[in-house]
């Protein structure tokens, strides 16, 4: 029967008149032609300016401000978690660097994360610090603390914003 099915004529009235509309187009009329040779093409010499191509560029381009990273990163998690965060942003600012710093001079830092180079256990050993780092915090991040302790999306949020505070590349 699959053999049978190409062979079966269909009678489409549509297909006859695109059939026929293609058979009345000359299509080597519209082809191209060559109508001189060796001919150069002349340039003004002007000087002239071109628009670009798009009128409305993204990246770094413009602004002459210099933005630090580390800004950028605290206010990006201040406005997500700490809307009604009663602290200036320099206090906020002074707060996450401190606790960058702790991450840092923790004595398991350079050996279990900074040197290790399986990502896994360096995974693990960033999240072991960080807790350690939390709990000696707690008493005078009391806020902070609860909100690490008990939500979930916050704990991944502020260890995310942690990692990338003290430049750690995993």
């Amino acid at each position: 029967m699959k053999f049978l099915i190409p062979k079966l004529i269909i009678v489409d009235s549509n297909i006859d008149a695109l059939d026929e509309l293609l058979n009345s187009v000359d299509l080597s009329t519209y082809g191209l032609e060559r109508v001189k040779l060796n001919e150069s093409i002349i340039l003004d010499e002007s000087e002239t300016e071109l628009d670009p191509q798009n009128p409305n560029p993204r990246g770094a381009h413009g602004g002459d401000e210099e933005i630090d990273p580390l800004d950028l990163i605290i206010n990006s998690f201040n406005e997500r978690w700490f809307q009604g965060w009663e602290a200036t942003p320099e206090d906020q600012r002074i707060k996450f660097v401190t606790l960058g710093k702790h991450i840092q001079a923790h004595p398991d830092y350079q050996t279990k994360f900074a040197k290790n180079q399986d990502v896994q256990t360096k995974e693990l050993a960033f999240r072991k610090i960080l807790d350690d780092v939390m709990s000696k915090q707690r008493k005078t991040e009391l806020d902070l603390y609860r909100l690490y302790a008990k939500d979930e999306a916050f704990y991944q949020s502020f260890l995310d914003t942690m990692k990338r505070m003290v430049g750690a590349n995993l």
